[in-house]
């Protein structure tokens, strides 16, 4: 079997754009192994959104795939204004003034979407524009106006990111874009699994965006973005306050030393996995296929690393959204995330086992106990298989967390569920009702069989969580799968 048959069990998002929002594009995307599309709010109109979200939707249905949608609110990210000609080149020790509302028509006069911005600043303070590679020490500052001295010569041009690192403006986690953008939410609330909180600073921002949510009855579950030195200064209270977590390296890696951002991508992947959330390594991993068909070396070493270092998806920007290769990316990211697993499995985690942490907050005791049954079950039987019926995607959560060598298939009879399932590692979900025990297992064997996850000789495992009429019992099932149609099921744990 080679890794283009394997299934893969770390999660591909990729984000739609210009290069992928046709419904062939989508179509290719979906058929590379994507699993959770993300819309960027920071660009496009609500009506591109709503008919990318409704081919997504009726392209899903006809393939039998159960794809997540991610909404990636902009946040209070602060952008340049128009600059006349739209780019100016800074040239090392130039001059520019920060203003509150330009004056003149001159490109070296800069304005923002924060118009308080040039009263916050401080001199001394560094701007970073273009994701760090224009930098400005501010020299001087007045009401409404700031000066600037090019420190990192390079092009500016319309509309790119500032960051300042070391300053924490006085804005609100949700800006009035956002607000606008959850109320288009509301309105797809049925097709929207995930909503991204950007530039987190602490609990109470997630708390803000569970209540805009809550005021609209949208049930999208919260992913924070790790992007922010204050995320990071308050990252377990962030971490237990959300559903799930997305590190975004590119804004981290310019509002923090660079060198300092994979050691917070490893603490805060393995963060999300002791507090059972789900969690997405982000940007540039596959950078340079933005306009080559092959990465870089390095670039593939990133993705294997976040794979081994525990994270549930790995996704893609810019090489799925404006990309000349967006299906080739997809498809490359799935080969290394494949190759990844295989080490997994025959290397192990590391040179000592860890312990496994409690689920406690997630599921109850007796399920804990039984989610670990059906793990040690399927791989001291090398089971290829775990099998559970789930009315809320719980148990399978809990047993993504335990990093089974199973695939695990979720039988559930809500699509939302199979959807949302879409993002946890290892997880596979489908749409089917409820059944006796008996034909959950043969349901699944004859679903396997045509996806060639199992074969005669092995073993698949079934999960019972609470069943009907008995809330104090749970049970672990063993068959072996027969080349006949005959049973062979074997109790281990109820």
């Amino acid at each position: 079997m080679t890794t283009d048959d394997l299934p893969i069990r770390t999660k591909i998002v990729a984000t739609i754009g210009p290069a992928s929002r046709s419904p062939a594009g989508l179509r290719q995307l979906i058929e590379a192994g994507v699993n959770v599309f993300r819309l960027n709010f920071s660009h496009g109109t609500h009506e591109e959104h709503a008919a990318v979200l409704a081919e997504i939707r009726r392209l899903s249905r006809q393939m039998d795939r159960h794809v997540a949608v991610l909404q990636d609110l902009c946040g209070p990210k602060v952008r340049l204004g128009d600059i006349p000609g739209d780019r100016v080149d800074c040239q090392l020790g130039e001059e520019f003034t920060l203003l509150s509302d330009r004056l003149t028509d001159s490109p070296r006069e800069l304005t923002c979407s924060y118009r308080d911005l040039p009263n916050d600043l401080k001199p001394g303070e560094m701007v970073l524009f273009a994701d760090g590679t224009v930098a400005m020490s501010v020299t001087e500052v007045g009401p409404g106006r700031a000066r600037l001295r090019v420190t990192l010569p390079g092009r500016l041009r319309s509309r790119q990111g500032l960051n300042l690192p070391g300053s924490d403006l006085n804005v609100k986690p949700l800006t009035g874009k956002d607000l606008q953008d959850l109320d288009w939410t509301a309105s797809h609330a049925e097709d929207v699994q995930f909503v991204g909180l950007s530039f987190v600073r602490g609990e109470e921002d997630v708390a803000s965006l569970r209540r805009e949510l809550a005021a609209r009855k949208c049930a999208g579950k919260v992913v924070v973005k790790i992007e922010k030195p204050q995320a990071v200064l308050h990252l377990e209270g962030i971490v237990a306050a959300t559903d799930a977590v997305m590190v975004a390296r590119g804004d981290l890696g310019v509002e923090m030393d660079v060198w300092r951002v994979p050691a917070i991508q490893k603490r805060v992947i393995a963060l999300c996995n002791q507090l059972h959330r789900p969690v997405i390594t982000a940007t540039q991993m596959l950078n340079s296929m933005e306009y080559s068909s092959r990465p870089t070396r390095a670039e593939a070493s990133d993705v294997f690393n976040a794979v081994l270092d525990g994270t549930d998806g790995v996704m893609l920007s810019g090489e799925s959204a404006i990309g000349r290769y967006a299906q080739e990316a997809v498809h490359t990211m799935r080969q290394i995330c494949a190759e990844a697993e295989a080490y997994l499995k025959a290397n192990g985690p590391g040179p000592a086992p860890v312990a496994p942490t409690s689920l406690a907050g997630l599921v109850d005791p007796m399920t804990e106990a039984a989610v670990d049954a059906a793990v040690l079950a399927a791989k001291r039987l090398d089971a290829p298989l775990i099998v559970v019926a789930t009315n809320s995607g719980r148990t399978p959560l809990a047993l993504s967390n335990r990093r089974p060598t199973a695939t695990v298939l979720a039988l559930t009879s809500s699509e939302q569920v199979a959807r949302l399932l879409a993002l946890c590692w290892g997880v596979t979900a489908t749409v089917a009702p409820e059944k006796p025990l008996q034909q959950e297992l043969g349901f699944a064997i004859e679903w396997a069989r045509t996806r060639r996850l199992v074969r005669p000789g092995q073993h698949v495992v079934l999960l019972e969580g609470e069943m009907p009429g008995q809330p104090n019992s749970r049970s672990v099932v063993v068959r072996a799968v027969l080349s006949s149609d005959h049973v062979n099921d074997g109790v281990v744990a109820g």
